[in-house]
């Protein structure tokens, strides 16, 4: 990620760094809160425009998916390559990504009534991962 953000015209700075590191130790996807308070461990001084702005560069460039929760927030989650979704636990909004959503008749469909040409989309499933089934 820091290559990328270097190769696309970004100054490579401390902060920027923090943010990356939070990112990439993160094994779920992390909110930008997260990401702040993991990144001010490598870099006291981080504040958290930094982390939005980093954020917001992450994601144009595709290095970074925004995570949509069901109680309106969002965290973020390092981009594999090639087209993916997310499924995310209700309880401890763990994520993980899978790839395959085979909705291209719903595609279809929604263009017929529309009249939209649907270029793009994403899709995030919710329910409860394995460790919070197991608590419950």
């Amino acid at each position: 990620m820091l290559r990328a953000l270097s190769e696309a015209g970004f100054s490579d700075t401390r902060a920027r760094r923090a943010v990356v590191h939070a990112l990439c130790d993160a094994q779920t996807g992390a909110t930008p809160a997260d990401l702040l308070a993991r990144g001010r461990s490598v870099h006291a001084g981080l504040g958290q425009v930094t982390v939005y702005r980093t954020l917001e560069i992450l994601e144009q460039l595709g290095l970074v998916r925004k995570l949509h929760q069901d109680d309106g927030c969002s965290s973020y989650a390092a981009s594999s390559t090639g087209h993916a979704h997310h499924v995310i636990c209700r309880t401890c909004h763990a994520a993980v990504e899978f790839e395959g959503c085979s909705i291209d008749n719903v595609l279809r469909q929604v263009s017929a009534r529309t009249g939209y040409s649907v270029d793009s989309h994403f899709l995030e499933l919710f329910g409860l991962c394995p460790s919070c089934r197991r608590k419950k």
